[in-house]
């Protein structure tokens, strides 16, 4: 991956921030991630860990300009790589709420994708996911 590590980080966070909850099961994702993505697991673990401390008390309109500014070091052609690893990390408790699809949609738009792919590949996601709970 050519995006540094740290604006990864900040969106993996953003995408842990969504339920309040950083578990094991987030925590695997992110494993899953670095190793898909090749970049150092440990490194990836910290550098979220500090983007989490740093966003734990923003209001939602202070994590979309949080974001704002991650983006413009995120390379074009790995846009929609960070999108699918926010959306891995939301969906691997098997719980979709309506906070995690508003989170994503702002992930998304920070990334300059379209809300129609947006939204297109978490249902994409979700149809592989057979027993996720969605709460409304």
């Amino acid at each position: 991956m050519k995006t540094d590590i740290k604006h990864l980080a900040a969106y993996a966070a953003t995408a842990i921030w969504a339920d309040g909850e950083y578990d094991a099961a987030e925590k695997i994702a992110l494993e899953e991630i670095a190793e898909a993505y090749e970049v150092d697991y440990a490194l990836l673990t910290q550098e979220v860990e500090a983007a989490l401390e740093e966003i734990k008390d923003k209001s939602e309109e202070e994590i979309d300009e949080y974001l704002r500014a991650h983006s413009v070091e995120v390379e074009e052609d790995e846009a929609e790589l960070i999108y699918m690893a926010a959306l891995q990390i939301v969906l691997v408790d098997g719980v979709l709420g309506a906070e995690e699809v508003n989170n994503l949609l702002s992930i998304a738009s920070t990334l300059g994708m379209d809300d129609e792919m947006a939204v297109l590949l978490l249902a994409d996601m979700v149809k592989e996911e057979p027993e996720l709970v969605v709460e409304f």
